[in-house]
């Protein structure tokens, strides 16, 4: 991770205003010596969001969000810390500083690999207006999109056969190693091919508006129907929802979010003045895709197709939103009749009538639930003794106590059956709540999470006694045990294990934010920091009893610690670090 140095940051504040970045979001008003505005995070019908030039600060008095450019940048537009300072600093024409955990030549490559795909995209987009692309633009023009949804949205086409990208960069061994690199090209037994042939192309951005990726849909025979690009540095498709970038501010002007099956639903919706549509890659919503579409739209709702495919879709997107369900949250659900999709309906009933399915037939997420569990269990006493078990599993994921609660109540209702697992978590820790403030870490497991969350690769060379290092803290330990998994779960050290968890973790994103801000944590501190741990899960397991035959050897390693540690000083004075 990226560490900038204090004085760099307190420039780029000082060259940035917040205004400006802000109100390209917000209608701000002068109202005293500050400015008022809608706020952005949260729905609300008079102004209670404020910012005070004076002090590059904002503040909503409504939601509690507030912070400085850097803040508004990653809590709004999504941008990560060292994404956001970059941007600024761009724009302040400051020369960003360069450190050994970011080279230039990562820049230098970054920054190609996005100027590449956008090229991709503009040669996709020229090859749908050439001949070539005339068996595309019939499908756009059967599906009725309009010039400007064709434009802005970066429609194009790639050609039959092979060839297409390397007459656009060329054809030597790095450039196609590069368009490997970010899917345009694969490697097969004869050489390297494009991967998109013959398709309708549908252009993928990041939240930045970068672009990213594609999508390809099959004109004609062939399988699959849609492609999409493979999993690369830059293309990751769990973390993206197509039609994030181009319709973020409509969506939170509208106050409105309509999550769609496909890409043709997000333009269809679009073409008729509906730009407050999101879709899933083609795969079955995430848990953190869920999350991004709550920070967009506390009501979004989500329509499916009213077929068995429909309903399965809609349990499993269902599922993955329990744990993230809080008492402000109200999504809902739309079931489309069997056979059409927004598109469809749209062109046979116009915008006026889709609006009002939306308002008028989406049922709420727990009337949706209540249901859904009925069709599970079927009927009986032997379906109300399904019912109650399903249901107990699925709110042992729920986070808010509170919410957790009421619907525990409702379903007991509907089945008559007293929850069993649900009634044992309230009883066990009645006051458990997301809003618990998490327990103060001592500055040694301060260092030592910052050391893993900088440098994950690290975590991979932990020894075994280190699972236990947290085993005593209910707060840390979950996301501690989750660093583990995605490091193992990682292709590669590039992952951004501390943004994943961050999305998992929403309630640690501030301390996540804290260790990988804090200055680094260089490898001979790593290896100190990791032996005083070590020492402190010994004397914790001394306190708590020890056999003598366990105790011996425990004391042992006790003393063998402290002479290494005495070793690492000397080294770290000699270094003078």
């Amino acid at each position: 991770m990226a560490h900038f140095p204090p004085a760099f940051l307190d420039e780029v504040v000082a060259r940035s205003d917040i205004v400006d970045i802000i109100a390209r979001h917000v209608e701000l008003k002068k109202s005293g010596s500050n400015l008022m505005g809608l706020c952005p995070f949260h729905h609300e019908k008079s102004p209670s969001f404020s910012v005070s030039p004076d002090k590059q600060l904002y503040y909503c008095f409504g939601c509690g969000q507030g912070g400085g450019a850097f803040q508004f940048l990653m809590e709004h537009d999504g941008y990560s810390f060292p994404e956001a300072v970059e941007y600024l600093a761009e724009k302040a024409g400051l020369e960003v500083p360069q450190d050994s955990e970011r080279s230039p030549v990562d820049e230098a490559r970054q920054k190609h690999a996005y100027d590449m795909l956008g090229r991709a995209s503009h040669a996709m987009s020229r090859a749908l207006d050439d001949e070539q692309g005339a068996k595309a633009r019939a499908y756009l023009e059967q599906r009725g999109m309009p010039a400007d949804i064709i434009r802005d949205y970066g429609l194009g086409y790639t050609p039959f056969g092979y060839g297409f990208m390397n007459k656009v960069f060329g054809n030597d061994a790095r450039t196609n190693a590069q368009l490997e690199a970010v899917g345009l090209l694969f490697k097969g037994d004869h050489g390297y091919g494009d991967r998109f042939r013959d398709r309708l192309m549908f252009t993928i951005r990041d939240r930045r508006g970068r672009v990213v990726g594609f999508g390809g849909r099959v004109l004609g025979e062939g399988e699959p129907k849609y492609l999409n690009s493979p999993e690369t540095d830059w293309f990751h498709k769990s973390d993206l929802l197509y039609g994030y970038s181009e319709h973020r501010d409509s969506i939170r002007k509208a106050r409105q979010l309509v999550v769609v099956e496909g890409y043709m639903d997000v333009l269809g919706m679009a073409a008729h003045g509906l730009r407050i549509g999101l879709a899933p890659l083609g795969t079955a919503i995430g848990e953190g895709q869920i999350r991004e579409i709550f920070r967009l739209c506390d009501s979004p709702v989500f329509s499916f197709d009213g077929d068995r495919a429909g309903r399965q879709a809609a349990w499993r997107a269902l599922e993955r939103m329990m744990p993230l369900l809080k008492s402000e949250l109200t999504p809902r659900f739309l079931y489309l009749p069997e056979g059409e999709d927004p598109d469809s309906l749209l062109k046979a009933e116009g915008a006026d009538a889709f609006q009002h399915r939306l308002d008028e037939d989406s049922t709420p997420v727990l009337e949706t639930w209540l249901k859904g569990l009925k069709l599970l269990a079927g009927q009986g006493a032997d379906g109300r003794a399904r019912m109650a078990k399903k249901a107990d599993t699925m709110l042992a994921t729920m986070t808010d106590g509170y919410l957790r609660q009421a619907w525990r109540q409702e379903v007991e209702h509907a089945t008559g059956i007293t929850l069993q697992q649900a009634r044992r978590r309230m009883s066990a820790n009645p006051d458990a709540s997301p809003d618990q403030k998490p327990p103060e870490l001592n500055a040694i497991e301060e260092r030592f999470m910052a050391s893993l969350i900088q440098r994950p690769e690290r975590i991979g060379h932990l020894p075994d006694l280190a699972d236990s290092f947290f085993i005593d803290n209910a707060f840390i330990s979950p996301l501690y045990s989750r660093a583990f998994s995605m490091k193992a779960e990682a292709e590669d050290d590039n992952t951004d294990i501390a943004r994943q968890l961050a999305q998992e973790f929403p309630d640690s994103q501030t301390m996540i934010s804290r260790w990988v801000n804090q200055a680094t944590v260089q490898n001979i501190e790593f290896k100190s920091l990791l032996l005083d741990m070590e020492a402190n899960d010994i004397r914790r397991r001394i306190k708590r009893g020890l056999s003598l035959a366990e105790s011996i050897p425990a004391q042992t390693r006790l003393r063998e610690i402290k002479k290494e540690q005495r070793i690492l000083t000397e080294q770290l004075h000699e270094t003078g670090a």
